[in-house]
């Protein structure tokens, strides 16, 4: 099996999984932004999309998730509760956007402190046409592959 068919298989099954904790739990628990590490381990071995140009042997480094998980985990289940997308559609979208860069410490502290994008995504961005990249861009984050 190919990664991508194991990520848009896990993607479904976080999917479901979301699903079900919305419309078949008594309490509305169970969204931790950490599932996204537990779930698909080691996530850079699955989706992996490059590192920043800046960063060299001796940088400090950070693993980032291209889209905060909390953006990943909220438009899932916003589709969810709208209806007009199926479960598959959900999962694809969530496909496209769970990616990890590798950028340095400094990058990070920019952009999660100095440009306070830690867990959202820029004015306008939407899950169904976003651009993946566009905190990055933001952030001019560069990646190489």
């Amino acid at each position: 099996m190919q990664h991508s068919d194991i990520v848009y298989k896990t993607c479904l099954l976080l999917v479901h999984h979301f699903h079900n904790l919305i419309y078949h739990s008594d309490r509305k628990t169970g969204f931790h932004t950490r599932i996204f590490s537990h779930v698909l381990h080691p996530e850079k071995a699955f989706v992996y999309v490059g590192q920043s140009e800046k960063v060299t042997a001796e940088t400090p480094t950070h693993l980032e998730h291209v889209v905060p998980c909390a953006i990943l985990i909220s438009e899932c289940k916003r589709l969810i509760k709208a209806g007009n997308h199926t479960l598959q559609d959900i999962a694809v979208l969530l496909q496209t956007h769970w990616n990890v860069a590798i950028i340095t410490k400094k990058e990070q502290t920019f952009l999660d402190v100095d440009l306070g994008y830690k867990s959202t995504m820029p004015d306008g961005w939407t899950f169904e046409t976003g651009n993946t990249l566009a905190r990055f861009e933001l952030a001019k984050i560069r990646l190489c592959a």
